[in-house]
Order: structure tokens, then C-alpha cells, then sequence
């Protein structure tokens, strides 16, 4: 298998703009407080200025999870909120 291509898909990658004024980041805003009791989802982030995301964060709830991505991606359309299991 091509080693670059190796590299590139175990690359981290920051999606968002935490210089955004807008965006809400953080523990309790955009992410968990840490030590709480939290299970993984999966969504479908919509940023206004971008391409269609699907990403998997932590979260309490399936309200807060939608609520940690709203708050990453200000102005993006969040749909699909689903419990990973």
C-alpha cells in the first residue's frame, strides 16, 4: 500500500476556527466538561462557507452533541444526530 497515503488519512486535522468570534469553544460549549459521562455521536455538519462534514464528537446527549457542533461551526445546518454504537 502507497505510505503517503498511509500518512495522510492518520493525519489529524482541525476542521474548525477557533479564531472565529462567533464560535463557542470550550469545555460545556464545545466540547464536554471534563469527567462527565458521555457516549460517541454521529452528524452531518453543514458550515455555510464550506463542504458537507460527517463528523463524531462526544457528548452527554444527542441535544448536546448538536449543540457542541453548532457552537464549532457557527451558522452550519447540524442534521442526522445518531447515538454511535
Amino acid at each position: 500500500m502507497n505510505e503517503s497515503k498511509l500518512k495522510l488519512q492518520n493525519s489529524p486535522v482541525l476542521t474548525w476556527d477557533d479564531t472565529d468570534k462567533r464560535a463557542s469553544i470550550g469545555p460545556g460549549q464545545s466540547r464536554p466538561v471534563p469527567g462527565v459521562s458521555t457516549k460517541l455521536f454521529k452528524m452531518t455538519v453543514s458550515p455555510a462557507d464550506g463542504p458537507k462534514l460527517v463528523v463524531q464528537l462526544q457528548a452527554e446527549s444527542a441535544k448536546h452533541a448538536k449543540t457542541y457542533a453548532v457552537n464549532r461551526w457557527p451558522g452550519a445546518k447540524v442534521t442526522g444526530v445518531k447515538e454511535v454504537k
